[in-house]
C-alpha cells in the first residue's frame, strides 16, 4: 500500500513541477506571404491576423487600421477568401469563439 501511495505522490509532484510552455501560434503556410506583405516598410498600420473558430472550423481574419472595411479579408483554413451572404455573416458574428491574435505589427518606435 505504501508503494502505491509513494508512486502516486511522485507522479503528482512530477506533474506539478512541469512548467507551462507558451507555444507560438502556428501560422499556416498560405498565410505567411500575406504577413510578409504587411511587414514591408510603410505597409503595416495597425495590421493583425486573428484566428477564429466557427462551426468547428478555423478562420483567419486579416485587418489593417487603414482599411475601410471590416472582415473583407476573412479566410478559411485552406486560404480561400470567404464569400458569405449577410445571413451567414450574422451567424458567424453570433457564434464565433476563441478569437486569438496570432500576429500583429510591431509597434512603431521613434
Amino acid at each position: 500500500m505504501k508503494k502505491i501511495f509513494l508512486i502516486a505522490v511522485t507522479f503528482l509532484l512530477s506533474l506539478s513541477c512541469q512548467k507551462d510552455e507558451i507555444s507560438e501560434p502556428v501560422i499556416p503556410e498560405w498565410l505567411k506571404p500575406k504577413i510578409e506583405n504587411f511587414e514591408k516598410p510603410g505597409q503595416c498600420y495597425g495590421c493583425s491576423v486573428t484566428r477564429i473558430e466557427y462551426n468547428n472550423q478555423r478562420y483567419y481574419h486579416l485587418y489593417c487600421g487603414i482599411w475601410s472595411c471590416m472582415y473583407c479579408q476573412l479566410y478559411n483554413s485552406e486560404g480561400n477568401l470567404v464569400s458569405w451572404d449577410q445571413e451567414q455573416f450574422n451567424d458567424f458574428f453570433r457564434k464565433k469563439k476563441n478569437e486569438t491574435v496570432i500576429w500583429q505589427c510591431s509597434p512603431i518606435t521613434n
